[in-house]
């Protein structure tokens, strides 16, 4: 199929079923969806249906817990399986602490099949509840019921959020407070100041990030940019931020040939890891490749400092425009740059 022809099959198919009241085609769909996934991301994941735990292996437990979900009686099933009730609770204590520890969803895709083996009418179960809510939805739409509107994210949700002990929360509120500073009153104190309580964040999330908060780096990179063009910082910061951006994009090669080397072997399996480490690849490329074409335009987009002084925007009657600390060693690296070798090599990491 070319693009084009997939595009109308898509546009096709996707209207068919929004347009099913009764839900049926989207369960289809989906059950069909369930199957290709499976086939495609966990054939090649070791069978561990006769693994087992306290003597009870996968297979024994998921039947077990299948039948008892189905009515029959847990203790009765225990004793019928010749295995004490003792015996039980420690292979459901292994089998739960197993599956809690498997991030790459072997164990749990293996006994939620096991699962559906031993549970008569499981997959027209599950069709049924999924053509179910897709019915509701539909009759919800057909009365003209909106949909529940999400809840509004203020400004003040994102003051309280730039102190949050997650970095994942803090950092994402700081990109929020970059865009209200963007498009918001630049006269406003307190945007002001959480707009440099946003740019130490942005520091700290440069220099932290990682593979879960690696979109997050993306972001605040950019809103460096966006402070330090447009006057909420003195020029005299711009090398300092640099840096940051230089050791940042250095820490996403690193972490990007740490994730293509480890994809390598199993690039061609049919293992649900390798979709895990396709999509941070991505996110590392796309970082690396942001930050190195923020640092060709870094010098062109910092503003030359007036005589006079930098002065915030907003008039006389906003805060004064703060520099970033330096946390680069001041003296020591500006003589380090006038060494031969070791010079270029640090102008050459934006340092």
């Amino acid at each position: 199929l070319d693009r084009n022809h997939w595009a109308h099959a898509w546009n096709g198919w996707w209207t068919r079923m929004e347009s099913d009241p009764s839900g049926q085609l989207h369960a289809q769909f989906a059950g069909y969806q369930q199957t290709l996934h499976l086939a495609a991301h966990h054939a090649d994941v070791p069978d561990a249906s006769q693994d087992a735990k306290a003597g009870v292996t996968l297979e024994r437990y998921a039947e077990l817990m299948a039948r008892a979900a189905a009515g029959e009686d847990l203790q009765a099933l225990v004793a019928g399986a010749g295995l004490t009730w003792s015996q039980w609770q420690q292979a459901q204590t292994g089998w739960n602490t197993a599956m809690g520890a498997d991030v790459n969803h072997h164990l749990t895709t293996q006994y939620g099949q096991l699962y559906a083996k031993y549970t008569p009418g499981f997959q027209q179960q599950m069709q049924g509840q999924v053509a179910g809510m897709m019915a509701a939805h539909h009759a919800q739409r057909a009365a003209g019921v909106p949909d529940e509107p999400d809840a509004e994210y203020t400004f003040e949700d994102m003051l309280r959020e730039l102190g949050d002990a997650t970095p994942n929360t803090r950092w994402t509120a700081a990109h929020h407070i970059a865009n209200q500073w963007d498009i918001g009153d630049r006269s406003d104190p307190r945007l002001h100041q959480a707009a440099l309580q946003a740019v130490e964040l942005a520091r700290e999330c440069l220099e932290r990030f990682d593979d879960f908060t690696v979109s997050n780096a993306e972001s605040l990179a950019g809103d460096l940019k966006l402070f330090i063009s447009e006057g909420l910082l003195d020029p005299s910061s711009a090398p300092d931020l640099k840096g940051d951006l230089a050791r940042a994009r250095n820490r996403g090669l690193e972490r990007l040939a740490t994730h293509q080397a480890a994809f390598a072997p199993i690039q061609h399996k049919a293992v649900p890891e390798r979709v895990k480490m396709q999509s941070a690849i991505q996110d590392y490329t796309s970082l690396v490749d942001e930050l190195a074409e923020l640092l060709a335009d870094w010098d062109d987009a910092v503003p030359e400092a007036s005589s006079g002084g930098f002065a915030a925007p907003g008039g006389s009657g906003a805060p004064a425009a703060a520099s970033v600390p330096s946390t680069t060693g001041g003296g020591l690296l500006d003589l380090l740059k006038g060494l031969p070798i070791i010079g270029p090599l640090l102008k050459a990491l934006g340092l």
